[in-house]
């Protein structure tokens, strides 16, 4: 097939013991021979004089590298012909254009890269490749390179891309890749590729489900926080006043050690009583400077304080 490559190789024996020996390749087509030469890109001429193997390989071949191809192999003694080898190079007729992806969904701003492999020639002068796009309704738009579109085209390679940037729910759409040579009125599509932009309310509802997790697990450590904050303020609150049993058994108990410091414990505690019946209990230790080291007790009613 046209653009491919073939190998033919030759070899041969000689009852000579001779190390001087020389090989030609030449190429008969339509009755006319040429002989062929090492100084072409697409022409590669090799030998191995231990195995005395020739071989010859045309790479990219076309449609004019049709024909008979014969190996000369000589010494001082003479020359002798190979049996020669018939080729045949078959022109293109199909492109086999193919396009990757098959379909592709983002959200708006991002960027997508669509790729085209199809077969070339070996004289692509004439070759070309466009995109197109066909949008929501249908309407047929070819796309050119500026500063969200970009092209890219490889012909030697068989290779193209395209590549947007930035998008936006305009550029929903099948694009196509259309390939083509002028000089023999023939082209090919790739299959397309369907592009689906989504706006940013559209995001899969297991985004949400992550935002309503994360949501929920800072409210509770937000709750978790003000408990335990509580707690720690309640613990530091004064004990409840001590019932009036108590306080008549620390009257009639024995006094501190005369050398503590003076301190003042004063607890209130409201009870569900008629306002006379509500006391506060006072308790004052004297330093040791004080004539009396005895403790003293003083029972104050709430409404003289």
């Amino acid at each position: 097939m046209e653009g491919s490559e073939f190998t033919i190789e030759c070899t041969f024996n000689t009852s000579s013991n001779s190390t001087k020996w020389f090989a030609e390749w030449y190429k008969t087509r339509n009755y006319v021979t040429e002989k062929l030469s090492r100084g072409t890109d697409r022409i590669r001429l090799s030998e191995d004089t231990e195995k005395r193997c020739l071989s010859l390989t045309v790479k990219k071949a076309n449609v004019t590298d049709s024909g008979t191809y014969v190996c000369w192999v000589g010494c001082k003694d003479g020359t002798s012909p190979g049996n020669g080898t018939q080729v045949t190079i078959d022109e293109i007729t199909h492109l086999m254009v193919n396009q990757t992806p098959t379909s592709v969904s983002d959200l708006e701003g991002s960027e997508l890269t669509m790729n085209c492999t199809f077969k070339t020639v070996n004289n692509h002068s004439t070759m070309y490749v466009r995109w197109y796009n066909y949008g929501t309704e249908g309407l047929k738009k070819e796309l050119v390179n500026d500063s969200d579109v970009i092209t890219t085209l490889h012909l030697d390679n068989g290779f193209a891309s395209l590549t947007l940037k930035n998008v936006n729910s305009s550029d929903t759409g099948t694009y196509v890749c259309e390939v083509g040579i002028t000089a023999r009125n023939l082209s090919g599509n790739g299959t397309g590729t369907q592009v689906t932009i989504k706006t940013l309310d559209q995001r899969p509802m297991s985004s949400y489900i992550v935002s309503g997790a994360v949501a929920g697990t800072l409210l509770f450590l937000l709750v978790l926080g003000i408990l335990l904050w509580r707690w720690r303020q309640s613990s530091k609150e004064p004990l409840q006043s001590r019932s009036e049993a108590e306080m008549n058994q620390m009257e009639t108990s024995s006094p501190p050690p005369a050398d503590l410091v003076t301190y003042v414990d004063l607890n209130s505690h409201k009870r569900d009583k008629k306002a006379e019946e509500e006391v506060v209990y006072t308790e004052v230790k004297i330093r040791p400077k004080q004539r009396d080291d005895n403790d003293i007790y003083a029972k104050v009613n709430p409404r003289h304080r």
